[in-house]
């Protein structure tokens, strides 16, 4: 069987603290990644890179890297640039073990190049090999990230680094800076990398199952839109760290290559919807929406080219579009402020977050802050505050809107002149009084009010007049309603209902009386009604016990007759019709 390599042993430690990164994130145990970074921040760096390196360079020529001739200085000085060109690029090294016994060191390339070779130059095949280029297995150390394992002799010892920059690069790397550290040294510090990349991921997962269950319990469109938007802005991280490299696709590293892309391009276009309805720019500030809209076909095109593997003409223009979707967020943000949103200020927080994080990671890259632990990974932990805010801002506007809904529906169930339910609610809560009372073998009684010479009032005193008396004959059948169950509705013009379970037929009787001589008591003027010179209402009574197969409407039918005998008979009076009267099907109370 053959030995575990130092190099395996390591890589099988740092799957290790992947997995266990994981767990922590969704445990929420942030501790002891911040126990890892204090750690690695003790330990000593035994091995050395010496200054003394030169660099050459020859243009691309082939499927592959040049092999290493017996005088690399025979070749061209490596160029200078932003970015390394398509091509071969040797870089001699020179590293010290200082100690008196071999250790285990790592050289560390340009994470961006494609395949990266240690050689010693006395032999052709390499002494380890890794990139970008090369599937998880092929690699000297299983790792995602660009690594050169080696065990280092005592002493000085000369090194050939071989780099390939292929054309048409996916990742393009910006310079043959090398760095150089012990093995361990590399493993604790790349565990502590590892268990705060398990915590960001944890804290997705748990954000973005969360609300997925509540889009699939609520089919509320914001939540489909802030998942598909958290998970792909989530990837975008979770794809740099390696980790869909280790878990999900390790051999296809030329998709791990380009995958960001996509992630950053989903992430804009979906980022630019949820903005959008969250925010309600179509209706709010059209002009933004449109914006964001433009941006997202942008975006689109853009991905088109990553698919046509147009790599060089992409990394800018996507990069403006998300500085572009940014700049748009924070202007909406800031509009809809102004505009009183509730939902504004949370989106201002957690944009701000985001963006914080990113100019800080900023700047510690370029050396205006010091790289910890905070600033090394702050654009995350901005991403990750922005969704956790964004998850309980949208959970803020979907109960707002639920409650906008709800007060709509409620107001759709009533008439807006007088307040009383209208006939929708009126037709509802009869079906429903009229199987209760069938299932507790009780009675149903209605009472259809009407006002006696309504239009004569109007011509005589105007329709705002007659508005105001159907507002105070609406309080008057109002204060009749006080058992549970009790109705009084507004049916149409001057008609109102009242509707009363389990009353008997003189019950109902009664209160219809008391109602009519209510009215006539109160005196409102009428000078235009022949019968007197203040307002009366006619009432038709029916009160009956349900029978099967009889709908509720046998009975309404029987309180408009009886309000038509009433009316017929000289009005300003009330009119029993039991049930059974024209329906024998029904029973009378």
């Amino acid at each position: 069987m053959p030995t575990e390599s130092p190099a395996d042993r390591a890589y099988e430690r740092q799957k290790r603290a992947r997995r266990r990164g994981v767990r922590l994130g969704l445990a929420a145990s942030f501790v002891i990644g911040l126990l890892g970074a204090r750690t690695a921040l003790a330990l000593p760096q035994p091995c050395t890179l010496l200054n003394d390196r030169g660099a050459w360079y020859q243009p691309l020529a082939g499927d592959g890297p040049v092999p290493l001739p017996s005088h690399p200085e025979s070749w061209a000085p490596a160029p200078r640039g932003n970015q390394l060109l398509p091509g071969t690029y040797l870089v001699r090294l020179q590293a010290e073990n200082p100690n008196s016994h071999p250790i285990t060191c790592i050289f560390l390339p340009d994470k961006l190049v494609a395949l990266a070779e240690l050689l010693t130059g006395e032999s052709p095949q390499p002494l380890a090999r890794t990139g970008w280029f090369l599937p998880l297995d092929e690699r000297a150390m299983k790792s995602p990230q660009a690594v050169l394992p080696t065990v280092l002799p005592p002493g000085t010892n000369t090194f050939w680094l071989r780099l390939w920059v292929p054309a048409n690069s996916p990742k393009i790397p910006s310079s043959l800076a090398v760095q150089m550290e012990a093995l361990e040294a590399f493993t604790i510090t790349q565990r502590r990398f590892d268990h705060a990349h398990g915590v960001y991921g944890g804290i997705m997962l748990a954000v973005v199952l969360y609300n997925l269950f509540l889009f699939f319990s609520l089919r509320e469109r914001l939540y489909l839109l802030y998942v598909l938007y958290a998970s792909f802005f989530g990837c975008i991280w979770l794809v740099r760290a390696g980790m869909g490299l280790t878990f999900l696709w390790p051999h296809w590293p030329l998709w791990d290559a380009q995958a960001h892309y996509f992630m950053i391009g989903l992430a804009i276009i979906f980022g630019n919807a949820f903005s959008s309805a969250f925010l309600e720019l179509p209706v709010k500030a059209p002009r933004l929406a449109r914006g964001l809209q433009a941006i997202s076909v942008f975006v689109g095109l853009l991905l088109v080219g990553v698919g046509l593997q147009r790599f060089a003409l992409i990394e800018t223009p996507l990069a403006l579009a998300a500085a572009g979707a940014c700049s748009l967020y924070v202007a909406a943000g800031f509009l809809r402020l102004r505009q009183k949103s509730p939902e504004a200020r949370y989106f201002l927080l957690a944009t701000g977050m985001v963006i914080l994080g990113t100019v800080v990671y900023i700047a510690a890259f370029f050396r205006l802050l010091p790289t910890t632990f905070i600033t090394a990974n702050s654009a995350q932990l901005g991403s990750a505050a922005e969704m956790v805010l964004l998850a309980f801002a949208l959970g803020h506007k979907i109960r707002h809107l639920r409650q906008e809904k709800v007060a709509a529906e409620e107001l759709s169930r009533l008439d807006p002149l007088t307040g009383l339910a209208n006939r929708r609610l009126l037709s509802e809560q009869m079906e429903l009084e009229w199987r209760r009372v069938y299932r507790q073998g009780s009675t149903l009684g209605i009472v259809i009010v009407d006002v006696d010479h309504f239009k004569a009032y109007n011509d005589a005193w105007g329709h705002q007049a007659g508005d105001g008396l159907l507002q105070l004959l609406a309080e008057e059948l109002r204060s009749l309603c006080r058992r549970p169950g009790d109705l009084a509705a507004r049916y149409g013009g001057e008609e109102f209902v009242l509707l009363l379970p389990s009353l008997s037929v003189l019950q109902a009787h009664e209160l219809a009386e008391r109602l009519r001589r209510t009215v006539e008591e109160r005196a409102w003027p009428h000078p235009a009604s022949p019968l007197g010179p203040v307002v009366t209402v006619s009432c038709g009574v029916a009160v009956g016990r349900p029978v099967e197969g009889v709908p509720v409407s046998v009975l309404f039918a029987e309180a408009d007759e009886a309000l038509y005998f009433a009316k017929r008979s000289g009005r300003n009076q009330v009119c029993l019709r039991t049930a059974s009267g024209t329906h024998r099907r029904l029973n009378s109370a």
